[in-house]
């Protein structure tokens, strides 16, 4: 129901309009019609359209064969440009080939070079099957109807409905409106009546940047342009003239209605919200403000945004995307103090005005010294700016920051001018660029200046530490600015700290410090490190990042005998192990399942005294949750136990670090280290480009076509280039387009490196690469790397790159988070990456494009570095408002809490409902919902009544428990408000099995089930449930399960749990896939499916069904070792060819028989002599043991066994695994 309007009330009992005599949700579903009908007009020719239209025009008899040609053509656009891009661009490059061959009878060189322009090389078999096809498409419909066709698509404009303005809005009026409104006077336009500030925005951009008001009067250079920013002003005075709203002025009513123009909603849903806001005297008013609605826009937005710094204030933070509202950011609550100043400032503007009218200068009130109306405007926008990111339903309103000593934020002095990008309203920085033209938006922040030293900052030498430091940081002069600034806090005192700084600042040292710190603490006086009493956890975001800083601390830590050891899922650690290892480096979620445990390993976090958190701004992705409840974990731990862990959190840089701090329990004032980017080691300059064009195929092309243009840019000052892309066939792909577009332009000899004395030793190096793009690529200066080459080939490419024969390395992320190997100049090339968590291309995410961006610049050699990222315009605003800290990071932990709530309850730290309110305090959930309790639909009366959230966190408990108690993983008492963890509950705990996975298992498990009934179970968790079917990988799918399922597949190709299932038996047959979705897909299933089956076979063990856990247990050994049960043992080892393998099993060779035959029996038997040697090797290979046994009576009752085991087969590192 709407909200009641005073307008409304009006209309209803008087005489100002009619009633409206059918329903709103009537009007609104009629204007979305005719908007989709005008979104479908503008696309032009789809993929859709063009099926649409031969099914339409085709008998029956003729549509099997047209559909046909049509999955022909489609297939061929799939070889020219690869499924990396996703379905819509095969769809688009399909549409591009139809008008291409469409009255061809061959490929031509002409069709050639147009193919070759847009997609670059590409295969000629793939153009010739595209051209037949559309050749018999076209034969059976005729040239002239396909043509005309074509025609009505590519010249369709969007539809007139024809309505005259007003014609929807029922409106009656009495006589005496009708006096003319042109009547009236109204000043001509001389810029005298109006304000500072509004006259200076529209003055700029009226004609150039002359100071005074004289530019509104000086000719300018587009007099078309400076007519339409006249327009508003114009109307804005002639309304106001006429006695309407006589307590606004005109800036304020220009900001308004420029507001409003700039939003997204359509005429007819502005006709209707204008005239509510101006009323009937406004109807001319608004019939010219929506002629001329576009022009007026871009005229203002088309200025340079340094002239809107003195735009009004309340517009400032007003977002007009009003498709998406952030909420918590649309209340401004103003104090007393504030609602003074407004008032004074309005008085004081209202007397300026007047006097500029007089022309009185002598007359200026000691009160017009005193207050400025530009400094007051200033004073309200930096309140704006500090409400928008303080609490909104706080009860004391303070817009003065408070100092802490470690904070260096200069981004807040910064954001002074608003500026719209890709739709969206922001604040960025005074210094930015931008561009817009036909083609991209581009917005261009230069680096910022270094940071001066303060005069109380001192270098920290390392010859100035104590023994230990000085062997950890051994071949090191002195700690950087940053390390010598947390020094003091880090080294020698117990705090909890968060250290935010940029990407490459040498965060990674701080952490180093806090070890050094922990392993003083239980230093003995002789020297001697009591390595039991202490351990350390590193948890890093990726297992890539925590390969790497175990080599890095290993290396460190060497010298003090300090064990460090990788905990990830690739990298399993005995019990031995683990208490061997004084440092640990894991993943959250390894981390989580290790502590989620109450016996076993709780000794081992029992005995953790530092742990230290990488990437702590990941707290608002899809793996935050997981980090808050390690948080809240352990500090529960340190209440409960009253021991000492210290936290240490590191970060890149984050709007609301004072959240973050509060979470970890850090102490602001001597734990909160804050840098911005003026302590980068080198400076950043970031360029963000946004291609405008929504067809897939043609937004792909201008970004290569952008792409090369900033490489040359580069490479034409003398440096080096980084492109980044996110697969592995685009890193060919782009590297050939470009050397194609250098061929084209002549430019080509830009890229070629300069013939140093060892060039030629180099180029032979790479001439011996077995792989062939790379030896191609080489001579024009270009370079690939990939996940997929061979080790020798990227280290071969890695040295190429830093002695500077390659100018351009085109790469996926892999680099830039294994290698340390920096470039003056980075591109990431699109952000569309495909993520098989979701089953679909997601946007590229910001922990990625931050370390991306930290290889840019050399610290020896560059005093800046460049990064820039091209994107599609929609995304345009998302990287910017992430990259310039706009957004606050919010809470995911409420997706979650059931599954951490039942952790806790297995656990035992959770029994009742008073200790998981309690529990919730600690998350970071608990932090956000009362800085900004509308996100979390708490409403201002809720928020006043329980300023604790006491009730709402009682709400959110109780519901959770009421959820796991109807699956039976606790039992929830609500009467006494108790939990208990039942053996169901206990299960998902230790095995990371989500709840709405156990309800599937409730609904679906039971003791009768088959090997295949239990594959479609597994098929079917929550765990898959965003692996979607996409088309272009039916064909392969259908190849998957005829060549590699020995079970049936439930559910088939069409479905996602068939497709899961597909895979799943294919990873067990160690079958090949082709497809890049389907590989990350592959790899997704393979390792959450073996978990998932160990929960099942723990959870059909509970229950006691023993038949059902022996086939669990074998299914179990089948996924680990990717071996069906009936095969040939010998299919574990690749060396053997399939052929070989097949004859093995066909002959019913069992390994015992191998074994007492000699190779060249074996060679024979097989049809091939040679192999013999192989098969021998492998079959002593396989574990095998020979034992003794010696039996001793000592009783009646007892006998004493001796058995003497010695193994009976050789062992292989490669094979049998170290």
């Amino acid at each position: 129901m709407a909200p009641p309007r005073l307008t409304g009330a009006l209309r209803s009992f008087s005489t100002v309009s009619k009633q409206e005599n059918f329903p709103s949700e009537l009007y609104d579903l009629k204007a979305k019609r005719l908007k989709r009908q005008e979104l479908f007009a503008r696309e032009g020719l789809t993929w859709a359209k063009l099926v649409q239209f031969f099914t339409q025009r085709l008998e029956k008899k003729e549509q099997q064969r047209e559909s046909q040609e049509l999955k022909n053509l489609l297939q061929a656009a799939k070889q020219i440009v690869s499924t990396d891009f996703g379905q819509d661009a095969i769809d688009s490059a399909a549409v591009f080939l139809f008008k291409t061959f469409q009255n061809k009878e061959q490929v031509s060189h002409e069709e050639t070079r147009a193919i070759k322009q847009m997609f670059g090389p590409f295969p000629a078999s793939a153009a010739d099957t595209a051209c037949a096809a559309v050749s018999q498409l076209v034969a059976q419909l005729g040239e002239s109807q396909v043509e005309a066709f074509i025609q009505t698509q590519t010249t369709n404009k969007p539809i007139d409905h024809g309505m005259s303005f007003g014609k929807n809005i029922a409106f009656s009026f009495d006589a005496y409106v009708l006096d003319s409104i042109d009547s009236l006077p109204w000043e001509e336009e001389n810029g005298e009546g109006l304000s500072l500030d509004f006259n200076s925005f529209l003055s700029n951009h009226a004609g150039g940047r002359s100071s005074g008001l004289e530019s509104v009067g000086a000719p300018s250079v587009s007099q078309s342009s400076s007519a339409d920013r006249s327009i508003l002003r114009r109307e804005v005075e002639k309304y106001l003239c006429g006695g309407n709203m006589g307590s606004s002025s005109v800036e304020e009513l220009c900001t308004s209605l420029f507001e409003m123009l700039a939003s997204t909603k359509s005429d007819d849903e502005l006709q209707n919200e204008l005239f509510e806001f101006l009323g009937p005297e406004g109807f001319e008013m608004i019939s010219t403000l929506l002629q001329k609605r576009s022009d007026i826009v871009d005229s203002l937005l088309s200025a340079p945004p340094d002239s809107r710094v003195s735009f009004p204030p309340d517009g400032m933070l007003k977002n007009v995307e009003s498709a998406k509202p952030t909420y918590g950011c649309q209340v401004t609550i103003q104090s007393e103090q504030e609602r003074q100043m407004m008032k004074l400032y309005r008085r004081e503007e209202k007397r300026e005005r007047k006097k500029e009218k007089r022309g009185d200068e002598s007359e200026l009130s000691e009160a017009f010294f005193n207050f400025d109306p530009k400094e007051l405007r200033l004073q309200r926008e930096q309140a704006l700016l500090t409400a928008r990111r303080s609490p909104v339903l706080g009860h004391q309103r303070e817009y003065e920051r408070i100092h802490y000593p470690n904070v260096y934020d200069a981004y807040a002095e910064a954001t002074k001018t608003s500026a719209f990008i890709g739709g969206s309203k922001m604040l960025l920085p005074e210094s930015i660029r931008r561009e817009n033209n036909k083609m991209f938006e581009q917005v261009e922040i230069p680096p910022n200046e270094p940071m001066p030293i303060g005069f109380q900052e001192k270098p920290v030498y390392i010859t100035e530490l104590d023994e230990i430091g000085q062997l950890v940081f051994k071949g090191m002069k002195r700690l950087n600015r940053i390390q010598s600034i947390v020094f003091e806090t880090a080294y020698n005192t117990n705090e909890n700290m968060l250290v935010c700084a940029p990407t490459g600042a040498g965060k990674t040292n701080i952490a180093m410090l806090t070890v050094l710190h922990e392993i003083r603490q239980h230093l003995q006086p002789g020297g001697v490190i009591r390595k039991d009493q202490f351990k350390i956890v590193y948890v890093a975001p990726m297992k890539a990042l925590a390969a790497e800083m175990t080599n890095y601390f290993s290396k460190r830590l060497e010298p003090l005998g300090i064990a460090v050891k990788e905990l990830t899922g690739d990298m399993q650690l005995t019990k031995g192990e683990i208490l061997r290892t004084q440092m640990l480096v894991t993943t959250p979620e390894k981390w989580d399942v290790v502590t989620r445990k109450s016996v076993g390993d709780v000794a081992l976090s029992q005995i953790v005294r530092l742990l230290i958190l990488d990437e702590v701004h990941l707290l608002h992705e899809d793996r935050g949750p997981v980090l808050e409840s390690l948080v809240a974990r352990t500090l529960r731990q340190v209440e409960s136990t009253q021991s000492m862990i210290r936290i240490l959190g590191l970060s890149a840089t984050l709007p609301n670090y004072l959240d973050v701090a509060s979470f970890l329990h850090v102490n602001p004032y001597i734990g909160l280290f804050f840098f911005d980017s003026r302590f980068r080691p080198v400076p950043l300059g970031q360029t963000f480009v946004g291609i405008k064009t929504t067809n897939k195929i043609q937004q792909l092309h201008d970004m290569e076509e952008v792409c090369y243009d900033k490489v040359l840019e580069q490479i034409k000052a003398g440096y080096q280039v980084m492109v980044f892309v996110h697969a592995r066939n685009s890193t060919v792909r782009t590297a050939m387009n470009l050397i194609e577009m250098a061929k084209n332009r002549g430019e080509s000899s830009f890229f070629q490196a300069e013939q140093g004395p060892d060039y030629g030793h180099c180029e032979k190096q790479v001439q011996r690469s077995r792989n062939k793009q790379m030896r191609e690529m080489f001579p024009d200066g270009f370079g690939i790397h990939h996940a997929g080459m061979l080790r020798q080939d990227r280290t071969l490419m890695e040295n190429m790159f830093s002695r500077g024969y390659l100018k351009v390395l085109v790469c996926t992320a892999t680099l830039a988070w294994g290698v340390n190997l920096p470039a003056h100049a980075v591109i990431i090339k699109g952000t569309q990456i495909y993520d098989a968590k979701r089953g679909t291309l997601v946007d590229l995410g910001i922990l990625d494009v931050m370390q991306i961006f930290g290889r840019a610049g050399r610290p020896q050699f560059d005093k800046y570095g460049e990064g820039t990222i091209i994107t599609s315009h929609d995304k345009l605003s998302h990287y910017l408002t992430l990259l310039t800290q706009q957004n606050p990071i919010e809470s995911q932990f409420h997706a979650s809490l059931a599954d951490n709530l039942n952790a806790e309850v297995a656990l035992g730290t959770v029994t009742n409902i008073e200790e998981a309110v309690k529990w919730l305090s600690y998350t970071y959930l608990y932090v956000r919902m009362r800085a900004n309790p509308l996100a979390y639909g708490i409403n201002h009366k809720a928020y006043q009544m329980d300023p604790r959230l006491e009730l709402y966190r009682k709400e959110l408990v109780v519901e959770a428990g009421r959820k796991l108690d109807k699956a039976r993983m606790i039992r929830f008492d609500e009467r006494t408000g108790y939990f208990a963890s039942t053996d169901l509950g206990r299960t998902a705990s230790h095995f990371y099995i989500k709840y709405n996975t156990i309800e599937t298992f409730n609904d679906l498990f039971d003791a009768q089930k088959t090997e295949a009934d239990i594959l479609s179970i597994v098929s079917k968790a929550e765990e898959f449930e965003q692996v979607k079917v996409r088309d272009e990988e039916l064909e392969e799918l259908e190849k998957l399960l005829s060549c590699f399922c020995e079970l049936p597949a439930a559910g088939g190709v069409e479905n996602g749990y068939g497709k899961i299932n597909i895979l799943l038996q294919t990873y067990i047959g160690r079958g090949e896939v082709d497809s890049f979705s389907l590989i990350s897909d592959l790899s997704y299933v393979a390792q959450n499916a073996a978990r998932i089956m160990r929960a099942l076979f723990e959870i059909a063990l509970r229950k006691r069904w023993p038949a059902m856990t022996y086939r669990l247990l074998n299914l179990c050994k089948v996924i680990d070792k990717r071996l069906w049960g009936w095969a040939h043992p010998l299919r574990q080892f690749a060396m053997l060819p399939p052929t070989v393998l097949s004859r093995l099993e066909d002959k019913n060779l069992t390994v015992d028989k191998l074994k007492d035959m000699r190779k060249d029996e074996i060679g024979h038997m097989l049809h091939h002599v040679n192999i013999g040697l192989k098969v021998k090797q492998c079959v002593h290979q396989i574990p095998a043991i020979l034992m003794e046994a010696t039996i001793q009576p000592i009783t009646r009752t007892v006998l004493r066994v001796r058995l003497t085991i010695t193994p009976d087969f050789r062992w292989n590192d490669q094979i049998t695994g170290a």
